[in-house]
């Protein structure tokens, strides 16, 4: 996949992880305690930032872990569970797709080629930022499984300005000055270079309307999944103007404080969409279990972003391909505990009602 637009400027170059360290984690969280101790401290702010206090953040894992509880049900034979699904018509491996975002090479030289790597050794689908990414297309497309194209592109709907470079960039500018001289060294965006580009014609800071999404849906014949929706409303606006998929998300807590969690907010999108387009979800997916709860509540596919990332700054692509099989194989044992089988077997059944 790719995204057509995403207001982050790029940053990147190498740290040296802890050696083999990775190995010891057993969850999300060892992965990112471990980046922190890594990582540059201005490098791990970029990736853990979040907008005012928190607040929106932390709402969204309270709604995960106090609000939605599993009820296991027992003596059924789960002897083979499959975490195969469909995903605009086509079978995929896995529901745990790999979010959009940018500046891989923050965390490690390799950048999205190592996340693309280990994505295909995990046969989990990988969403490439093409607009803000430290590495060329082609290059990108080489570590891909399937190197026929991309299956659908992903649009950035909710970043009308610019803030989180605004207070990230005057810390890199510094530290590039002194305690990380490479880090500046390549901040070039390659593929807004290219000739004749015309993504820069059509795409400004706070000038995206939903009149783009109707361009975009007349040039191509790809999926479009747009990506920032909370609001049953902007899901319907969003398929009138030619979106085939929604990702609920408000952007992990990063663009405005005291936002609604986008878990929160899932099923009410769900079912305004009424099976017209796939929906799926990001934004504070931190465990097994939580994945297993976006998927009851309707979920096509859940999407990680911070966790892939806290990964690579720990060991590059071993590492991410640890975070992802992970999260596989807790997701099947999770799914025995309620006595499912398959993904298509999860719905609401399983969360505790009062």
């Amino acid at each position: 996949m790719k995204n057509s637009q995403l207001y982050i400027l790029c940053f990147g170059t190498t740290l040296t992880s802890i050696k083999n360290e990775y190995l010891k984690c057993k969850t999300l969280s060892d992965f990112e305690e471990l980046a922190k101790k890594s990582m540059m401290p201005h490098r791990f702010y970029y990736y853990d930032y979040k907008a005012g206090q928190g607040h929106t953040y932390q709402a969204c894992r309270h709604y995960f872990d106090k609000q939605l509880r599993i009820m296991p049900r027992v003596l059924i034979d789960v002897s083979e569970i499959s975490l195969k699904t469909t995903i605009f018509g086509l079978i995929y491996e896995s529901p745990i797709l790999i979010a959009t975002s940018a500046c891989h090479c923050l965390a490690q030289v390799d950048g999205e080629v190592a996340t693309a790597r280990a994505a295909t050794e995990t046969q989990c689908i990988f969403t490439y930022n093409w607009t803000f990414s430290n590495m060329p297309e082609e290059y990108v497309l080489q570590t891909l499984a399937d190197k026929k194209g991309y299956r659908a592109i992903v649009i950035t709907c909710d970043q009308p300005h610019e803030r989180i470079r605004d207070f990230v960039l005057p810390l890199f500018e510094e530290a590039s000055k002194n305690i990380d001289p490479e880090l500046m060294k390549n901040m070039s965006i390659p593929n807004l270079n290219i000739p004749g580009i015309i993504v820069k014609q059509h795409f400004g800071t706070g000038s995206v309307t939903w009149a783009n999404i109707e361009w975009i849906r007349k040039l191509t014949q790809l999926s479009i999944i747009c990506k920032g929706i909370l609001s049953p409303i902007h899901a319907e606006l969003a398929i009138k103007y030619g979106a085939n998929g929604i990702i609920v998300s408000n952007h992990d807590g990063r663009l405005i404080d005291t936002a609604p969690p986008a878990i929160e907010c899932l099923e009410d999108v769900v079912n305004a969409v009424d099976g017209r387009a796939e929906v799926f979800v990001d934004t504070g997916i931190r465990s097994r279990t939580d994945v297993l709860k976006t998927l009851a509540l309707g979920a096509r596919a859940v999407l990680i972003g911070r966790p892939i990332l806290y990964g690579l700054a720990c060991g590059g692509q071993d590492s991410v391909r640890r975070v992802l099989d992970i999260l596989k194989r807790e997701l099947v044992y999770d799914m025995a505990c309620c006595g499912l089988t398959s993904i298509d077997q999860i719905n609401k059944d399983i969360l505790y009602k009062h």
